[in-house]
């Protein structure tokens, strides 16, 4: 599984890394969620936001700050 937040650097932003960092160690999943701030990359897959997660590949949340429970709840989905 290969998780990444794409942040603007915002407050929120970097909230939701720490809770999604919590969450993955709480999960004891085998990789480490990214932290990159280089929106350019997002960007030119055609999403735009100031906070994008994507999970595999996929976006997961686009400008959303969700609960720590929340997250799990999404990771758990994209397991399956």
């Amino acid at each position: 599984m290969r998780i990444q937040l794409f942040d603007r650097g915002l407050p929120q932003g970097k909230k939701l890394f720490e809770n999604l960092d919590a969450v993955c160690q709480r999960m004891q999943l085998d990789c480490a969620p990214e932290y990159l701030k280089d929106m350019n990359r997002v960007y030119a897959m055609g999403y735009q936001g100031d906070t994008i997660l994507l999970i595999n590949g996929e976006v997961a949340l686009i400008d959303k700050y969700p609960s720590q429970k929340e997250l799990e709840n999404l990771i758990v989905d994209f397991q399956k």
